[in-house]
């Protein structure tokens, strides 16, 4: 058993490209993108306000 295969598995949800697959792709996208992007733009505002913002003007 490879881990590729494992993994293949668990994104398409069987041995082909079908319903299964389609619902984790339209969920990934609906709710796992839009949290990561939340994740690292709550970083981001929280290095900006740790570091002092632009002190200067551009």
């Amino acid at each position: 058993v490879h881990a590729g295969s494992d993994v293949r598995f668990a994104l398409l949800g069987g041995r082909f490209v079908g319903e299964a697959a389609l619902l984790r792709f339209y969920v990934l996208h609906c709710i796992g993108f839009p949290f990561i992007i939340m994740i690292f733009m709550a970083i981001h505002f929280w290095r900006i306000r740790k570091d002092g913002g632009i002190t200067t003007p551009l």
